[in-house]
């Protein structure tokens, strides 16, 4: 199985790649679209701004090639912070901006009471699929963002973090897409399990 991690200059391609590495997978860096095809499983990580990683996806000629891939083929994808929220229909960050639509939803930016944004840091995930947290010890996981995907469809979220008095979707499941907004290259031990389970759970 060949692991390929998305590069449009955007994102901790580096850091992504080495929590990959740490099981010996088969992973590179994709730096061109048509690289895509050689690849069995694809990941979309991804730090900043939606808008700008649009921009950035469909100036290096992946944003079809990952629709092609993805829709069509149906390859694995695992999308990572910003990677998790281009799936959805729309981000209101900047503007009114299209994701891929892969998941029916909306991103909008975190609002509650005494919540601070941008939400950084150590925060519990709690699972509702026990195939991708299997093995996990402590369920606390390092989040960096300010935006987060509301789903329409409540049953393709995997695992949620209470954050004040919101609730955020830390991570969901359709079909062949996945997603976290915690950042498992960040998140130590538990990360790279669940990094690890990705993979499983997807053979």
């Amino acid at each position: 199985m060949k692991i390929g991690i998305v590069n449009y200059s955007l994102g901790n391609v580096g850091s992504v790649y080495s929590a990959f590495k740490f099981y010996k997978f088969d992973v590179v860096i994709v730096n061109k679209p048509e690289n895509l095809e050689d690849v069995d499983v694809i990941v979309l990580s991804g730090v900043g701004n939606f808008k700008t990683a649009v921009s950035k996806l469909k100036q290096f000629h992946f944003w079809d090639k990952l629709n092609d891939e993805v829709i069509i083929k149906k390859k694995p994808i695992l999308g990572i912070c910003l990677g998790m929220q281009l799936f959805a229909d729309v981000s209101f960050e900047d503007g009114n901006n299209f994701g891929f639509g892969w998941i029916k939803g909306k991103v909008q930016k975190i609002k509650g009471n005494s919540i601070r944004v941008p939400h950084i840091g150590w925060d519990e995930v709690r699972p509702l699929d026990e195939k991708m947290f299997k093995g996990i010890i402590n369920n606390f996981f390092y989040f960096m963002h300010s935006y987060h995907l509301i789903p329409e469809d409540k049953n393709v979220v995997i695992a949620t973090t209470k954050y004040g008095d919101l609730e955020i979707v830390s991570a969901l499941r359709k079909d062949n897409i996945v997603g976290v907004q915690f950042h498992p290259e960040k998140s130590q031990g538990d990360g790279l399990r669940i990094i690890r389970n990705f993979l499983e759970t997807i053979n």
